[in-house]
């Protein structure tokens, strides 16, 4: 089970979270057009967990035999239970949020907010670890650490090396293009390149692929 699990770790919360399930599931059989033998498919690995649990829920017939057997009905109720909240109640058009709500069963967002148009530009700042290396660290305006704006996928870097300290005078001119997911972005230069000018700018990307606008460019002397 997982952190999310709408299916609880206790057994006796998930014996109550199955049995408000079963109850809202009969009295609405016809609404939701869910088959009675679908539904009743649950019952019996329901009592095998219900008798299984008041054994080992019970101080003086507690035992380690005990506790064993109320874990496994309860992944044989569990097995069945999940694909039937999924198919016939999760997905089920006839079941409505607020039935969803009433069972105890995550209410899901079919229709998710897009991602939001990049508007502002990355922070960037460069260092020179090593020869012929150079490291681009990047963040979204006031976020801690790296931390991407929310939406952004990655980072796209565009850069130029020149013997001319002069930046080009448009991001346009910038012609290699790297993305970068995680700050830093590290490039590698070959010696030839060394004590030349490396000339950069960057933008965001959303999860839609839409570009945000650009950085400054910024100028730095590959080591």
């Amino acid at each position: 089970m997982g952190k999310n699990d709408y299916i609880p770790s206790n057994p006796l919360a998930f014996q109550t979270l199955v049995h408000n399930v079963r109850a809202q599931v009969t009295v609405n059989l016809s609404r939701w057009n869910i088959p009675q033998g679908v539904a009743s498919a649950l019952d019996p690995l329901i009592q095998d967990f219900d008798s299984a649990l008041s054994v080992s829920e019970n101080p003086e017939t507690r035992t380690s035999a005990s506790i064993r057997k109320r874990d496994r009905t309860r992944a044989e109720l569990e097995k069945v239970f999940r694909p039937f909240v999924q198919g016939q109640l999760e997905n089920n058009r006839s079941v409505t949020p607020d039935d969803l709500t009433a069972m105890g069963l995550p209410v899901h967002d079919h229709h998710p907010t897009p991602a939001p148009d990049p508007d502002d530009s990355p922070d960037l700042s460069v260092s020179t670890p090593l020869p012929g290396v150079i490291e681009v660290k990047f963040s979204g305006k006031g976020q801690r650490g790296h931390a991407k704006p929310k939406g952004v996928t990655a980072m796209e870097l565009c850069t130029k090396v020149t013997d001319s300290q002069t930046p080009p005078s448009d991001w346009s001119e910038l012609d290699h293009s790297d993305l970068a997911t995680r700050s830093p972005l590290r490039k590698v230069f070959s010696g030839h390149e060394r004590g030349k000018w490396l000339h950069l700018a960057g933008r965001w990307i959303n999860t839609r692929g839409v570009k945000g606008p650009w950085s400054e460019i910024l100028s730095v002397i590959i080591p």
